[in-house]
């Protein structure tokens, strides 16, 4: 098992005979005793975790950037000009849509990342379970 920047890989081989999975510390296959074998990689699906806390994290600045803008601008109405107000008002409830609909795509891109990992483990589980059967 090796461990590249916090990403674990592990190498697995099955064996190409009985369809066994072991580590590649073995010789052989350990059922059957078939050289024969095939390996692949597993990557650890918990390494794509920091992203979905990232883009969480970049959700929530995004719309208190956008509050904090919009404040901005309503405090500048305060002046004598109609036309100036109105544009800040305008410009402040603009900034403060966009930006809380940014933070909603970013936190659908982070429940759909969780997701999308949650499946990768059903199939691994599933696979892992098949091949232990033997079949």
């Amino acid at each position: 098992m090796a461990v590249q920047s916090d990403v674990i890989i592990k190498t697995v081989l099955r064996c190409e005979k009985c369809g066994e999975s072991f580590s590649d510390s073995f010789e052989q296959c350990p059922k059957c005793g078939s050289r024969r074998f095939e390996g692949y990689t597993v990557v650890n699906p918990i390494s794509r975790l920091p992203m979905e806390s990232m883009l969480r994290f970049v959700g929530h600045a995004m719309w208190l950037m956008g509050t904090a803008i919009c404040i901005a601008f309503l405090w500048n109405t305060n002046t004598n000009d109609l036309t100036h107000n109105l544009w800040m008002i305008a410009a402040g409830f603009g900034v403060l849509g966009l930006s809380v609909v940014a933070a909603i795509a970013l936190f659908a891109l982070g429940e759909m990342l969780k997701r999308i990992i949650r499946v990768q483990r059903r199939v691994r589980a599933m696979m892992d379970e098949h091949s232990s059967q033997g079949g």
